[in-house]
């Protein structure tokens, strides 16, 4: 009767002590609960995908996420699942090194993966991609310049404006004439001084180009008397055609030229002689569609349109 009450009582023990260790790997435990931020020396996080690796600034952030991190039973089954993974190396006082990977619903700790709560592993993974989001803004904030520089309205249209730049700048040493576009359709005229603002790409056409203009300010209006640049112009069998702005998209054209320009004036000027332009010469044209004539300048062909004389 007493060997049966033992065997009772031992059978109880054991039960109660396998109810206790089911129900602390059901409560699980925190790894981190009293991890310190001033602990930690320098820490990092690799994202996978992009495979991209962040250092971390804001230590106490990332300690107060762990300290939350919640752990069950070890179960390296996370090697079959796929999905984004985030890496966290620590870097401890002690000379330590440990590694967090964040894996929903897995959290493996120096390579030995476990069953972790939901909420605190979401969270880990949350702050890796925020970290990421404000370091690729940063770098695509640090790759926009803003160039400035002054320049001289010498013909304005509705939507478009063409200028000479300020014979002091860079831009007037890589052109002398820039067509703008007028996006904010500012009430510009010929004479005015403005400021223009763009992103420092000039692309090759004549007149040039910017690559993207942020901003167009008006500085100082001009008189309307003063003489200015005028539009590009060339004239041929004694009709001038002007500059459109325009590149012909005219394909398999013919090798010959149908003329040249042989002689130039200033550009404040206009051509008073045939085969004459007010940019410059050298250049062979072809007669184009309509009443145009397509030149062609720095390896590309340019639509110049007839139009009726004036001063």
């Amino acid at each position: 009767m007493r060997k049966r009450r033992i065997s009772i009582s031992l059978i109880c023990i054991l039960s109660a002590g396998v109810i206790m260790i089911a129900f602390a790997a059901f409560r699980g435990r925190k790894p981190y609960k009293d991890l310190e931020a001033v602990q930690i020396v320098s820490a990092e996080v690799r994202l996978t995908p992009p495979d991209k690796t962040i250092r971390i600034t804001e230590i106490e952030e990332l300690a107060d996420l762990l300290r939350g991190v919640v752990i069950y039973n070890e179960d390296n089954s996370y090697t079959e699942y796929s999905g984004q993974g985030v890496i966290f190396t620590l870097t401890m006082t002690d000379g330590t090194q440990t590694s967090i990977m964040a894996y929903n619903p897995f959290l493996v700790i120096d390579g030995v993966g476990y069953k972790t709560k939901y909420e605190p592993c979401e969270a880990l993974n949350q702050y890796a991609n925020m970290l990421l989001d404000l370091t690729e803004m940063s770098a695509f904030a640090d790759n926009m310049q803003e160039i400035i520089f002054h320049a001289t309205v010498i013909e304005a249209a509705e939507d478009w404006i063409l200028v000479k730049p300020a014979e002091d700048s860079l831009e007037f040493d890589s052109a002398d004439k820039i067509s703008i576009f007028n996006k904010e359709k500012l009430a510009l005229q010929i004479g005015d001084t403005v400021e223009i603002v763009y992103n420092g790409e000039i692309l090759e056409s004549y007149p040039a180009q910017l690559g993207e203009v942020y901003k167009i300010t008006l500085l100082e209006q001009g008189k309307a008397d003063t003489m200015w640049d005028r539009l590009p112009m060339v004239r041929v069998n004694n009709k001038l055609y002007y500059d459109t702005g325009r590149e012909s998209t005219v394909s398999g054209r013919c090798g010959n030229m149908d003329g040249e320009i042989t002689s130039a004036v200033d550009g404040t000027e206009i051509p008073t002689e045939d085969n004459q332009s007010n940019f410059g010469s050298g250049f062979g044209y072809q007669y184009g569609a309509g009443d145009t004539i397509e030149i062609y300048m720095n390896e590309k062909w340019f639509v110049f349109e007839h139009r009726e004389e004036s001063e």
